[in-house]
């Protein structure tokens, strides 16, 4: 095989007249497409038009369970205006187009992750075969950086799969497997591992032979295709896309998905080269946004973090085999997303009814994850037979790891570990999934405190990436290496934090909820804080997120951080007290800072306010009430890096974003600290000290980067 002019990409020319290129990027896991590739593919594809003995073209990969990655994040993030991230783009249409334009069959050979650019070169071939792996993942994801596909993308898409299924791939920048990409139109022909290239070629062949330059389709659903050719109903379909866009991001702060409509629009009402025209226009405009900026910075700092064991050196033991204690709602949720990646789990409860509520719960949220991603799959049913209930101890000393979920008491999670931890086997991990409890306190009784690890969840689980992990002050450092590496196994993002009342993310959240709270004592309306969060960019406001937790699970929370930071965290104990009180538990039993029917929240209950003690109705604007709820939060934030809770600013970032929602657009609470600039920061805070009390007293460390010039990153 002969070697290109750029390193990991090789040419081989068979006597069939067919050539191969194999993708194989050096010292890396993942094949992206450069810049530098997309030259050497440029020169590659002159040449080959210039060889009479050409009869095909097909592109695949040396790496197992890797096609094409996608594009050089890091040189985009690099791009700093609209003309180089619009040139940047014209010069990838045009080495696809080229492709597209080849005058013999070419092929791509999908045997793992082909995303972004690497779906892009799929598109502009003529032929696609994938594997049946559950490693193929293939997608455009790049609203989630904040741009569109750049290379064609929303101009192929639509011509090959349609306009409804390219709307839902680009508008969400979902993953599809291989199956499912087949149904819709975007692969050709799904087979197993072992006939990828020897179908890929056979393809090749057939439609060489036949004077074919692709493989043969069947035509669309006659629906499908009047849609796509009338302008009216395909105008209507934008405007129920842009609509329900519009409920989920604001166009101000998340432009990518809204002018990635504009692309697909022109892909059926305007010749291609003006599509891709417009596209290239799109993604300059995009490029060097603020959201953009911190989408990608996200992006890369959340792969960072889930190689960064917090600098424990240990080899991980593998899971085979998980126990899980507690069939609550946590509990149950753990257990389903240990059984998704096929690794059996025995569910223990106490109770019978709680174990059969479990297994409910998990076979929903199995079915709900299924149909998602594969519809009218029987998925769900064999996810939740890996999981075994139990109401006694049996089987537990065959578990590699043993999740605690019970309820939030210290004492009953010591005595649930004293009770098991002689029946477990000698090197199994024990882990808390407490959100508040300290490590350390959970196993001061344990006969064997160094396999006892913290491992909190965030609840809904199968919808939170976030797992934080944390070391009591004899856990070992196996111990941490081995949740951590089982959280990245269940597709999750771990950080690991300091062992702390609260640890990282509850303890920030808290002393944001409290201030939420005393806004709602001094007059300020549950519809008036919550629509100023919501307009800040939360996914939802305090009260909302309260409601959700669960009135009586936050005052547990509140409490516990009151005990151990003071009023600062704990003023929201007074408020919940009384709620649970009256029996408002929240979304739960229908009854918490709002009203419900049917589930379903149906406005602020007014009589909260008497709860509150709040005096007569105020109103303040919303720029005020956002200043005080997000400083709160920003001033602790800096306070747990300053208590080394946190090791560094991105984890604190990372953390806030994909546990709280904090705007991820906004990049997190110490991004939006630089943004706004530190000595502002510092002013501001200082103020609100003055005026509503030292909580909000900057902190030493904010006092000393005033001093030093210097922000929580460097520009």
């Amino acid at each position: 095989m002969q070697e290109g002019s750029v390193p990991g990409i090789a040419q081989e020319a068979g006597p069939d007249g067919i050539v191969r290129v194999t993708f194989d990027r050096p010292s890396s896991d993942v094949n992206l497409l450069t810049p530098e590739v997309l030259n050497e593919l440029d020169r590659l594809l002159e040449e080959l038009a210039r060889r009479e003995e050409v009869r095909g073209l097909l592109f695949e990969s040396a790496k197992p369970g890797m096609f094409m990655a996608g594009t050089d994040i890091e040189a985009i993030a690099a791009i700093k205006d609209a003309y180089e991230a619009g040139e940047g783009s014209r010069r990838g249409q045009a080495v696809l187009q080229r492709l597209a334009d080849a005058p013999w069959p070419t092929a791509c050979a999908i045997g793992g992750t082909c995303l972004g650019g690497g779906t892009e070169l799929a598109l502009a071939c003529s032929i696609r075969v994938a594997t049946d792996d559950p490693e193929v993942r293939i997608g455009l994801p790049e609203v989630r950086l904040g741009i569109v596909p750049g290379f064609g993308g929303t101009q192929r898409l639509p011509r090959i799969v349609g306009f409804v299924h390219a709307l839902d791939l680009i508008l969400t920048g979902r993953q599809i497997d291989a199956r499912y990409a087949e149904r819709i139109g975007l692969v050709d022909r799904v087979v197993p591992r072992p006939r990828l290239r020897r179908e890929a070629l056979a393809m090749l062949h057939e439609a060489a032979e036949a004077g074919r330059r692709g493989a043969q389709r069947h035509r669309r659903p006659l629906a499908a295709r009047l849609v796509e050719s009338v302008g009216p109903l395909r105008r209507k379909l934008l405007s129920q896309a842009r609509r329900r866009t519009a409920r989920r991001v604001a166009p101000a702060d998340y432009p990518a998905p809204f002018r990635a409509l504009e692309a697909i629009e022109a892909a059926f009402a305007l010749p291609i080269s003006q599509g891709l025209d417009l596209e290239a226009r799109i993604v300059g405009e995009l490029v060097p946004t603020r959201t953009s900026k911190n989408l990608i910075w996200l992006f890369t700092n959340r792969n960072a973090l889930k190689k960064d064991v917090g600098g424990y050196q240990a080899t991980p033991r593998r899971i085979r085999k998980v126990a899980v204690l507690g069939a609550g709602v946590m509990g149950a949720g753990i257990a389903e997303q240990v059984a998704e990646r096929e690794i059996p789990v025995r569910l223990r409860d106490v109770s019978e009814e709680a174990l059969l509520g479990g297994l409910r719960s998990a076979l929903r949220v199995a079915r709900e994850m299924a149909e998602r991603e594969r519809p009218g799959s029987r998925v769900a049913e064999r996810t939740v037979e890996f999981i075994s209930p139990t109401l006694g101890l049996e089987g537990l000393a065959r578990a590699d790891l043993v999740i605690e979920a019970v309820v939030e008491d210290l004492s009953v999670k010591q005595a649930v570990l004293a009770e098991v931890e002689e029946r477990i086997g000698e090197r199994a991990v024990f882990a808390s999934n407490t959100s508040t409890l300290p490590i350390s306190e959970v196993a001061s009784r344990a006969v064997h405190p160094e396999r006892v690890v913290g491992l909190h969840f965030f609840n809904p689980v199968h919808r939170m990436p976030l797992v934080e992990v944390i070391a009591g002050s004899r856990t070992s450092p196996e111990a941490v290496a081995t949740v951590h590496a089982f959280a990245l196994e269940l597709g999750k993002t771990p950080v690991v934090v300091r062992d702390s009342p609260g640890f990282l993310v509850n303890r920030i959240l808290m002393a944001y909820l409290s201030e939420a709270s005393r806004l709602l004592a001094e007059g300020l309306g549950i519809g008036a804080v919550d629509g100023a969060m919501n307009e800040f960019g939360l996914p939802a406001g305090p009260f909302e997120l309260l409601d959700q937790i669960g009135l009586d699970t936050a005052k547990h929370a509140a409490s516990v951080l009151e005990g151990a930071y003071g009023k600062r965290i704990g003023g929201a104990v007074g408020l919940l007290d009384a709620m649970v009180a009256e029996g408002r538990l929240g979304a739960k039993n229908g009854k918490g800072f709002h009203r419900y029917r049917g589930g379903v929240p149906a406005g602020a209950d007014p009589a909260v306010a008497r709860l509150a003690g709040s005096p007569a109705p105020k109103e303040l604007p919303r720029e005020t009430l956002q200043e005080r709820m997000v400083l709160s939060m920003v001033s602790e934030a800096v306070l747990c890096l300053e208590d080394g809770v946190a090791r560094e600013p991105r984890d604190v970032d990372v953390a806030m974003v994909l546990g709280t929602g904090f705007p991820a657009f906004r990049g997190g609470p110490l991004r939006y600290a630089d943004a706004v600039g530190i000595p502002v920061l510092v002013d501001r805070l200082s103020r609100l000290a003055d005026g509503q009390g030292e909580r909000f007293r900057p902190s030493g460390l904010l006092r000393e980067m005033v001093r030093e010039d210097r922000a929580f990153y460097v520009a």
